[in-house]
């Protein structure tokens, strides 16, 4: 069940479910009866008299109270959103925060993120608070966590520039009133401070910066005659025995951009081995590369889903290799069967074929017709001893290559003179035997 109050000005006042005794039962035949029944009952308790019983004033001095909560809770809510929208100009940094860069300087880095803090200008003492409580994070966190992560050369650079920040703090005329009022909270930051500076010198166990940093603290404790026995407090901070070793090796972290560039001249020097590589491969090779054949057939403008250009091209080409050896000139015919296949592995790495096809790549089956054809040159003893040396020689070669030797590429190919073990000879005899036929 569900009660809604609504008044002449359409607004829906309250919007309640009532509790009732749980051994009644409302059918929904009931449900007019119920209706008619609460009407009436409640068109008998709107009379004046109501207004003067102990009900309605302890709802109205309920109804007081949540109005008054509720208005205190926006008041809270809006002073909020002031602070939040007036706090924004100070970042506020993750605690283990690290500047990336191997050339970054962390003093500069850290100075910016200090400078919005001494620079704040509080409205009330709960604003200068905050201030406050960022400007004491550095030391009393950041300082200790980036020592443990392995990097007192970062710790060491907040806690010199907190230092030599927090005299900006203290001079400032409009805070004075503040610092007075927390003037023992302000020493114990101080003190913190430079204990900070001291233990990050001490973990980076660096005897340059321990030297200056004891006349840092000599020079700065000056500035502290306001606080009582602070000055001789910090003066004894001040570390006499020289470190033995040298300064803790750190490792800094490149930034995005250098990041970048590194990633790019690997992908450089990568590149030029690769151009070496192939350099002194094509110095020793038999088999000369083809520029017809690299611009003409293999050109990367042609690769297309199952390469159906490149394999036209190569078919033609095969029809003229066989053309060549049937007028007799074997040599010219092998050498340029050898260029277009060794053109073909070349380019099924460079252009990445691989990516093109599914089952079939259809080059590689018109260089398998072309490598019978070879076979039954070799079996009807057509070929020269120096023509067979050659083709044998080159075929070798190009069982060298990354297609072949990482891909599986014409696996199933082999010359007659290359075939070396009994299931390669039994494989060239079926397939000159299925030619034949």
């Amino acid at each position: 069940m569900r009660i809604d109050i609504w008044f002449n000005d359409g607004r829906c006042s309250r919007c309640y479910s009532p509790s009732f005794d749980r051994n009644l039962v409302i059918s929904k035949e009931d449900e007019p009866i119920w209706a008619e029944y609460l009407t009436k009952k409640i068109g008998e308790l709107l009379t004046p008299e109501a207004q003067e019983t102990l009900e309605f004033k302890a709802a109205e001095e309920k109804v007081r109270e949540d109005l008054e909560r509720a208005l205190r809770f926006e008041l809270r809510r809006e002073k909020e959103r002031e602070d939040y929208k007036r706090r924004k100009v100070m970042s506020r940094p993750k605690i283990t925060f690290i500047p990336k860069g191997l050339t970054v300087d962390y003093e500069n880095e850290y100075a910016v993120f200090l400078d919005q803090e001494v620079t704040y200008r509080p409205v009330d003492s709960d604003d200068f608070l905050y201030q406050f409580r960022l400007l004491n994070r550095w030391q009393d966190k950041s300082v200790p966590q980036v020592i443990e992560m392995g990097r007192p050369d970062a710790a060491y650079a907040i806690a010199i520039e907190l230092c030599r920040h927090i005299p900006l703090f203290l001079n400032r005329d409009d805070l004075q009133e503040y610092i007075q009022k927390y003037k023992v909270r302000v020493k114990k930051m101080i003190v913190g401070s430079f204990s900070a500076l001291v233990a990050a010198v001490k973990a980076w166990n660096n005897e340059e910066k321990r030297l200056y940093v004891n006349s840092f603290i000599f020079e700065q404790s000056k500035q502290y005659t306001d606080f009582r026995g602070l000055q001789k407090m910090l003066i004894q901070m001040m570390t006499s025995d020289p470190f033995v070793g040298g300064p803790v090796q750190v490792t800094r972290e490149m930034s995005d951009e250098e990041a970048y560039l590194s990633r790019q001249e690997q992908r450089r020097k990568e590149f030029e081995e690769r151009v070496r590589m192939v350099e002194e491969r094509e110095a020793k090779s038999l088999i000369p590369l083809n520029p017809d054949y690299e611009t003409m057939i293999f050109n990367r403008r042609h690769v297309t889903w199952e390469f159906t250009v490149i394999d036209i091209l190569v078919s033609s080409e095969c029809d003229w290799i066989r053309a060549l050896a049937e007028k007799g000139d074997h040599m010219a015919a092998a050498t340029h069967f050898l260029q277009l296949t060794k053109s073909m592995c070349k380019h099924f790495i460079e252009d990445e074929h691989y990516n093109y096809f599914d089952d079939m790549y259809a080059p590689e089956y018109t260089i398998q017709g072309l490598v019978d054809y070879f076979n039954r040159l070799i079996t009807q003893g057509k070929l020269s001893e120096d023509e067979k040396d050659y083709l044998h020689k080159g075929w070798a070669e190009i069982q060298t290559y990354e297609a072949c030797t990482e891909y599986g590429l014409l696996s199933r190919c082999v010359i007659a003179c290359y075939a070396a073990s009994p299931l390669q000879r039994n494989l060239l005899e079926d397939r000159v035997k299925s030619h034949q036929s």
